[in-house]
């Protein structure tokens, strides 16, 4: 456990937003440079294949997060900002903020009315993104520029981690505690894969959930694995939505769908949902089962490739998604590395019986 929880605050302090993901990048080839050879594609996505032979299972999770671009700079010294992923204005007002500027990171916080002087008008509101506005100490546009800071620079929440019983509490949970996940499935599967297995870090989830698409190309897996999040539904906001909750165990969505904007989703081809089943009952893993609306991963777009590519994908339950502080619950982890390598073991068998069918 100690390892898994180390991997995952080594991966969640690292800046990385969609499109700037270098520095979580340089983590996963440390972790996985024991394992085989790394490859990168040119979007920046990495892959590494152990094992010989066919089949061929692939597991992925990507290392973006949400952020923030600028798209302005006062001539008061005050930042206007674009979304980059899908950032939920009402966390935004006081929060913390890093900005990754050709200086190094320089810390901002986003504006709010003094509490003394809120107008009743204001004491509700949620300002959309065009009207927040980060402060980051400067007086004028000058001062913002000697920080190293321009139009196009990207941000990300700032970092935070702590660890209390059964939870983490950290940012960018979604999706780092996935990518460590994948690690220790990779650590404890080398040299005893009995097909070949592949592990992807993919790139720029969060902004168009497609550029995983080239190396998943050239790849061609027999399966593919999405290794993501799933929003918990046992804090009182949510009670009632669905039965998701943490410490009940990694999640099978049986139905994905983002229902607004880009309408994709993932429908797991049978086969592929009995081996995920069977797998947590030989690992003895507890289980949840979900249909969720309003979510989408980079299998959505993966599966369509070549002849197509049978997609799943397992979640592990998290709370708070794309805030500041999310929440995940470090037994889902265990459990979900031990369903990832049983799944990983038992593709070979499970797969032969399909051709079969």
């Amino acid at each position: 456990m100690k390892e898994l929880l180390n991997n995952i605050r080594e991966l969640t302090e690292k800046e990385g937003p969609s499109g700037r993901e270098g520095e979580v990048a340089k983590v996963i080839r440390k972790n996985w440079q024991n394992y085989g050879e790394i490859h990168e594609d040119s979007l920046g996505n990495l892959s590494i294949t152990i094992g010989k032979g066919e089949p061929h299972i692939a597991f992925v999770a990507h290392m973006d997060e949400v952020g923030f671009v600028i798209r302005k700079i006062g001539e008061d010294g005050f930042i206007s900002l674009n979304k980059l992923g899908g950032i939920p204005e009402r966390v935004l007002a006081g929060q913390k903020l890093l900005v990754i500027g050709s200086k190094g990171l320089v810390a901002g916080v986003f504006t709010t009315w003094p509490h003394h002087l809120t107008p009743e008008s204001e004491k509700y509101k949620v300002r959309p993104i065009g009207e927040c506005w980060l402060d980051v100490g400067a007086r004028n546009r000058e001062e913002v520029e000697r920080l190293g800071l321009r139009v196009g620079d990207f941000g990300v929440y700032a970092r935070s981690w702590h660890v209390e019983g059964d939870s983490i509490f950290a940012n960018s949970l979604d999706n780092r505690a996935g990518l460590a996940s994948i690690t220790q499935m990779l650590q404890r599967i080398a040299g005893n894969a009995n097909c070949r297995l592949s592990a992807i870090a993919s790139v720029q989830e969060e902004f168009s959930i497609r550029a995983l698409v080239p190396t998943v190309r050239e790849l061609n897996p027999d399966a593919l694995v999405v290794v993501d999040i799933s929003p918990a539904t046992d804090n009182p906001e949510m009670k009632g939505h669905s039965d998701i909750s943490l410490g009940g165990g990694p999640i099978l969505h049986l139905h994905s769908f983002h229902g607004r904007g880009t309408l994709g989703g993932v429908l797991p081809p049978l086969w592929l949902v009995e081996l995920i089943e069977k797998s947590a009952e030989v690992s003895r893993v507890s289980l949840q089962r979900a249909s969720v609306v309003g979510v989408i991963t980079d299998g959505a777009f993966a599966q369509h490739l070549n002849r197509g590519i049978p997609t799943i994908e397992i979640g592990f339950p998290v709370r708070y998604t794309h805030s500041p502080v999310e929440v995940c619950s470090i037994r889902d982890l265990q459990w979900l590395v031990d369903l990832l390598e049983e799944t990983g073991k038992g593709f070979s068998e499970s797969h032969s019986k399909t051709i079969l069918h």
